[in-house]
């Protein structure tokens, strides 16, 4: 089975280092289910790049299980490029946002 490269663009580097602190001040075990969810979503959208729908342009957005995440990316060249992970309370505007 061919898996996509998953690619995280530097703007969702900074997201990720954001939640993770945020949960890591809630309790290390937070920030570990945290992590963990991330790595099973990347892995599933490695696998399974377009099963989520396309939401605007080119950007496709799953939401997280456990956490109010919404992981945004955009598959492209056999590659998912993850443009943004951030708290679904915040909408879209930051995901329409971010091309790469």
């Amino acid at each position: 089975m061919n898996r996509a490269r998953i690619v995280i663009e530097s703007a969702a580097k900074s997201d990720i280092r954001a939640a993770r602190d945020y949960y890591f001040d809630k309790g290390e075990q937070t920030c570990e289910r945290f992590r963990d969810e991330l790595t099973q979503v990347f892995d599933l959208l490695s696998r399974h790049p377009e099963a989520v729908s396309v939401a605007f342009g080119r950007t496709r957005l799953k939401p997280m299980r456990y956490f109010p995440y919404i992981i945004g990316y955009i598959y492209f060249e056999g590659a998912v490029h993850i443009t943004g992970v951030q708290f679904g309370g915040l909408g879209w505007d930051e995901f329409e946002r971010r091309q790469f």
